[in-house]
């Protein structure tokens, strides 16, 4: 009858032993990796580095330290801190690209457009034939939701080819952050309005955001406290879309790698180019401008990176 009591005490001492085999420094500051990056992803989803700039480069100094001895070492998972901090520099970056001295332009995408589709607006047309002011439709809401799949899609692809492919991971990454790098510069070389914008300021009368109606009636609480975090730091950074030119690298990556998801990543390249000019959000010449962003850096993924880069176990 004693010993039960003595086996119960051995069995959780040799537990609390394994459990402190496993909590190493190495797997500790695994841990602390992880988190910091976890933190650099809702934080982005937040309004508060938005209200707090400081702190949302605190976080990249902490991070940088975090990671510092993966910089030495070099394993693949390195490439999760270019990935997830580089997206969220280029956030922070973002918010600044409309703060410069240069003017926002307006008419040279409307004529380029009009140019291409022979004196027609694009944006205006589609939403002349199918939106409505007055109700919402199933096209509306659809093509939101393909617009808001862009801050699923390539995170999710990200976690997958690490999972399944990790030796094709850093050129994933590489050409999804050199994608937006690129769009980046643009927006500080020639910050755009787009076009539900353009429309508010007269040079495009007859299109709306149909963003908001959606958004506005579906749970305006939440819309708002989207946008806000993610809209509103920088509305004019429309040239290149980003939208586009993200979904297109994620087709050339898998033409290249998987090519059984290259037709239906190709097929919703198509959908988010459309749904992207349907909401007022993107003119045709801005996602030509980010399928261009994403074949440069597709193209220097392959000049820069081998095809394939051994895993670190």
């Amino acid at each position: 009858m004693v010993s039960e009591p003595r086996d119960r005490e051995t069995r959780s001492g040799d537990a609390n032993l394994g459990l402190a085999r496993r909590l190493t420094p190495a797997s500790l500051l695994l841990w602390v990796q992880a988190a910091v990056l976890l933190a650099m992803a809702l934080v982005v989803v937040t309004s508060f580095w938005k209200d707090h700039p400081w702190f949302g480069w605190a976080l990249v100094a902490a991070a940088a330290a975090a990671w510092a001895r993966e910089f030495r070492l070099r394993r693949v998972r390195l490439w999760w801190f270019g990935y997830v901090a580089g997206i969220f520099v280029y956030t922070l970056l973002r918010s600044y690209a409309d703060e410069t001295l240069i003017p926002v332009r307006r008419d040279y995408v409307i004529e380029a457009d009009r140019f291409l589709f022979f004196g027609a607006d694009p944006v205006k047309w589609m939403q002349g034939s199918l939106f409505s002011t007055s109700r919402i439709t199933a096209i509306d809401v659809a093509a939101v939701l393909v617009h808001w799949s862009f801050f699923i899609a390539p995170h999710a692809a990200a976690v997958i080819i690490f999972l399944k492919r990790r030796e094709l991971f850093a050129r994933y990454a590489f050409v999804v952050v050199a994608t937006m790098y690129l769009g980046l510069a643009l927006f500080f070389l020639v910050p755009t309005a787009p076009p539900w914008l353009a429309a508010q300021e007269g040079s495009l009368n007859g299109v709306y955001r149909v963003m908001d109606f959606v958004g506005g009636r579906v749970n305006g609480d939440t819309y708002r406290s989207f946008y806000a975090s993610l809209g509103e730091p920088n509305s004019v950074a429309a040239m290149p879309s980003i939208h586009m030119g993200v979904t297109f690298a994620m087709f050339l990556w898998s033409r290249a790698h998987h090519r059984p998801s290259a037709w239906p990543l190709l097929a919703y390249t198509g959908i988010m180019g459309l749904a992207l000019v349907y909401l007022g959000e993107h003119y045709v010449l801005d996602l030509a401008a980010g399928i261009i962003c994403a074949a440069v850096s597709y193209l220097a993924a392959n000049r820069l990176l081998p095809a394939e880069l051994q895993a670190a176990r």
